[in-house]
């Protein structure tokens, strides 16, 4: 994994310029990497973040994901993660030309996380940062604990499938909109809106 090199970081940050001109909004500073079909199957467990923790799912979900490849060989164009600032992944079989077209895609995304009532959680939050210290504090339990973390993270992670969050979210909206809302309203009046 390696960052896009000087030139198409250039014609990227153009991109950027062009893309505000049309109205789309987002934080200046985003990161570029450039990945190959082996690292994205290693970070799509960890939801592309590279600092998440280890754990042994992930890399299950690994092993599977290089046995679907040998199957079923495909090059992903892209992948972005809402992150302070914007970390995007491109595969080191796009030429410079695609990755900069399919950069114009990943602004959209931007835009959509930077901007949208749903991720407002996490406006402020830095995933990354975040998700390394956590990955340390892991490491740490588990060279104290042992093996019982794993099953601390398992039971919590099993508890975090059956739990939902749209009625927080959906008070969360209330809340700022000041007025009772059904979600088709919501979704048709505001939503689409933005």
């Amino acid at each position: 994994m390696e960052l896009v090199n000087q030139h198409v970081k250039g014609i990227m940050e153009e991109c950027k310029l062009r893309a505000m001109d049309h109205g789309l909004q987002f934080d200046d500073e985003t990161l570029e990497y450039i990945v190959t079909n082996r690292d994205m199957i290693e970070l799509s467990p960890k939801v592309m973040i590279p600092t998440l923790y280890d754990y042994w799912v992930h890399d299950v979900r690994v092993l599977s994901g290089k046995g679907m490849y040998e199957a079923y060989p495909s090059n992903p164009y892209e992948t972005v993660i809402n992150t302070r600032p914007a970390i995007s992944f491109y595969n080191d079989n796009n030429p410079d030309w695609l990755n900069v077209m399919i950069f114009y895609h990943v602004l959209g995304h931007i835009d959509f996380f930077q901007n949208n009532l749903f991720y407002k959680n996490t406006w402020d939050i830095d995933l990354t940062g975040q998700a390394l210290s956590d990955k340390r504090t892991i490491a740490k339990l588990r060279s104290e604990k042992g093996r019982w973390v794993d099953y601390a993270i398992e039971f919590a992670r099993g508890i975090d499938n059956i739990v939902g969050y749209h009625k927080e979210l959906n008070l969360n909206i209330r809340k700022e909109l000041k007025q009772p809302l059904n979600r088709t309203d919501f979704y048709f009046d505001i939503f689409c809106r933005k």
